[in-house]
């Protein structure tokens, strides 16, 4: 867990106040974006198509996907997380500390992205086609910001579990270069896990709040319900900071790599497309098949997440299974549909920039009759 990567401090401009830090999240999400663009241009250029183009739909694809993928989280979670907070508005839009639903963002990308095919009289199929391993891609790099933020994390696991995860209260960022040394913490905030297994308690297999209070009772507190809340790491002095942080029990209890996990799922899928793009025989194939092994891949890494109750015995699904469970029924309809269309969706780039050309009248010369 590294939530923040460099923290320079904060830039003062009159009476307003910016934070200059470089967040592990955002950090990943970029990273994946560049990754992503340039294995579409280099597939794009196989295709016999444009690159400048495919970098267009790639920055669609971010910005409708990163707003799609926040506003389905925000709707899910408006009671638990937004509604009570001091700025909701602010607290909306601060994507650098997690909080994104993938299948939101595919959702309004896939439209804005159609919308933009279509306008420029594109070949649909084929520019799906290409980007489809650069989605999985993304994803990837993605799941790494997960980890990195602390969210998405997995469920509980026994303590001799081999690939077992403790997450930290807080994270220390990597390089901090603002000259404040009063608190190793910076702007970290409380890990997702620690506050969520804070409030479950022991008896639902949590953190101990009155065990953690008497060996640190700067660092929990509780309401007048007697509800148990962590004590955010900025108000922590130096010394309560660097206590915190050297003692493992301020830890989590371990849980699955449910990020790590799901990483790794991402680059095998996008390694399967890359495959299955030289074997396919109608242009569409490879961003169906997608649409096929990753709603299977999603339904499996939900059973290890820990932020969304489920229980498969009880059909106590989470909305992304549900979500999974229509994907993959819509996919496979889709491939049946694929058939009756033709194997190409048209000619190349070259080859339709040709045709433009013969079908563009000769301007005679002067002389000529």
């Amino acid at each position: 867990m590294r939530q923040i990567i460099i923290d320079f401090g904060k830039l003062d401009f009159w009476w307003l106040h910016f934070n200059l830090r470089i967040y592990g999240y955002g950090l990943m999400l970029v990273g994946g974006f560049l990754t992503g663009i340039w294995l579409a241009r280099r597939r794009a250029r196989r295709f016999g198509e444009s690159g400048d183009y495919v970098t267009n739909v790639g920055l669609l694809a971010l910005v409708g996907g990163v707003v799609g993928a926040r506003l389905a989280f925000v709707i899910e979670r408006w009671d638990e997380l937004f509604s009570r907070a001091a700025d909701p508005l602010l607290e909306v839009v601060n994507i650098t500390s997690g909080g994104l639903i993938y299948y939101g963002g595919v959702v309004l990308a896939g439209v804005i992205v159609l919308l933009y095919l279509r306008l420029k009289r594109l070949p649909a199929r084929r520019y799906l086609d290409i980007i489809a391993p650069s989605l999985m891609i993304g994803l990837a790099f993605g799941r790494m910001g997960c980890f990195l933020n602390g969210c998405c994390y997995g469920q509980r696991v026994d303590e001799g579990y081999a690939f077992a995860q403790r997450f930290p209260y807080a994270s220390q960022p990597l390089l901090k270069l603002d000259g404040d040394k009063s608190n190793v913490f910076g702007g970290s905030s409380v890990s997702p896990l620690w506050s969520h297994q804070l409030q479950q308690g022991p008896q639902a297999g949590g953190l101990d709040a009155d065990l953690l209070r008497q060996s640190h009772p700067y660092l929990v507190h509780k309401d007048a319900s007697g509800q148990a809340f962590a004590v955010e790491p900025g108000k922590l002095d130096k010394d309560q900071a660097a206590s915190v942080l050297a003692d493992p029990a301020c830890r989590t209890l371990p849980v699955q790599p449910a990020q790590l996990f799901a990483m790794l799922n991402a680059l095998l899928i996008a390694g399967l497309l890359l495959w299955f793009s030289r074997l396919r025989s109608r242009e569409g194939q490879v961003f169906i098949l997608m649409l096929v092994l990753y709603p299977v891949a999603r339904f499996a890494e939900e059973s290890l997440r820990g932020d969304n109750p489920h229980n498969l015995a009880r059909f106590q699904l989470t909305h992304n299974q549900y979500t999974s469970m229509i994907l993959l029924a819509t996919a496979v309809l889709a491939w049946l549909a694929l058939r009756r269309l033709p194997a190409s969706c048209g000619g190349a780039l070259a080859q339709r920039q040709a045709l433009v050309h013969i079908a563009k009248p000769q301007k005679k010369r002067k002389g000529q009759t």
